[in-house]
């Protein structure tokens, strides 16, 4: 069916959930083209908070479908959101963002005006890098020089460079906390061993999977709040060992060859090295475990 299905992962969150539903009903599209709602949650939400959700979403005349599961994991609650959604296109917002009055209706528009995109992105509001900050992050393989483009070691950090777009870009990955496909795109989802838990560079594999269904755009005018929650995260070793060790699935996944490891291994010393004066010695420890992995013989050969 043609519309858009809104997708909200969550887990444990009622506040933030509350206050990211609170902005879907306010929305400038109205009724004038088909939403839905779709929840899956890995955690629970009380009862009588889900019926004022759906209510309030009701009156606006966006049905809502609640999911609770207990296989936990992000990766494996957007492919539940993709099954359960009924329309052409799907949506994925955190449950800790707020978006403003047109922004439904600003992306719609922005399918309309690209008939071809496999998929659309926004911007979050404060993600931004300074011009050191910039270097650092180019030194260090976390950036590419190109807005639309992973780094050497396969990091996303060039979304710090979004908010000077002025207008509407390609790009091989959008950011996880909205970003948006054609279903058709992405149905072909499946479970993914190493994509548990904290889900690091699930939007990675995400936009390359949706790109061979067609181009990835970004639209600066689609910008939100994201207050990054630190709720219901894992402990800031393992944040920090996956890190490493997603990317290095995801570079196997591109099979980008020795540059790319080597890329990834510079990058985990400088975010090593970037710890040691704070004295986080979790996020250190982790990180000096992924970097093991980097050339270990199940995963970087």
């Amino acid at each position: 069916m043609q519309g858009l299905s809104v997708a909200i992962c969550t887990r444990n969150r009622t506040q933030d959930l509350t206050r990211c539903i609170h902005s879907i009903a306010a929305q400038d599209i109205g009724r004038a083209y088909p939403v839905e709602v779709i929840i899956v949650d890995d955690g629970e939400t009380p009862v009588p908070v889900l019926s004022e959700f759906e209510h309030l979403l009701a009156g606006c005349g966006y049905p809502m479908t609640y999911y609770s599961k207990t296989d936990r994991g992000l990766w494996l609650s957007r492919i539940k959101a993709l099954e359960l959604s009924s329309m052409d296109k799907i949506l994925f917002l955190d449950d800790d963002v707020e978006i403003p009055g047109h922004y439904l209706s600003t992306l719609i528009q922005t399918y309309e005006d690209y008939p071809n995109c496999a998929g659309v992105g926004g911007i979050a509001i404060g993600m931004s890098n300074s011009f050191l900050g910039t270097v650092r992050c180019l030194l260090s393989f976390q950036q590419s020089l190109s807005s639309g483009k992973l780094s050497l070691s396969g990091q996303a950090g060039s979304m710090y460079n979004w908010h000077k777009a002025q207008k509407i870009f390609k790009t091989e990955f959008q950011h996880g906390c909205n970003m948006s496909f054609r279903t058709a795109a992405i149905r072909s989802l499946k479970p993914v061993p190493w994509l548990t838990s904290y889900s690091v560079g699930e939007d990675i594999l995400m936009s390359r999977i949706a790109l061979s269904s067609g181009p990835l755009y970004i639209n600066p005018a689609l910008k939100l709040l994201h207050h990054e929650s630190p709720a219901s995260r894992d402990n800031l070793e393992h944040v920090a060992y996956t890190r490493v060790l997603n990317h290095v699935h995801l570079l196997r996944d591109k099979r980008s060859g020795p540059v790319g490891y080597l890329a990834l291994a510079w990058t985990t010393l400088y975010l090593i090295l970037r710890e040691q004066p704070k004295k986080n010695f979790a996020a250190i420890r982790g990180y000096k475990k992924g970097l093991k992995e980097i050339f270990g013989r199940q995963t970087a050969r």
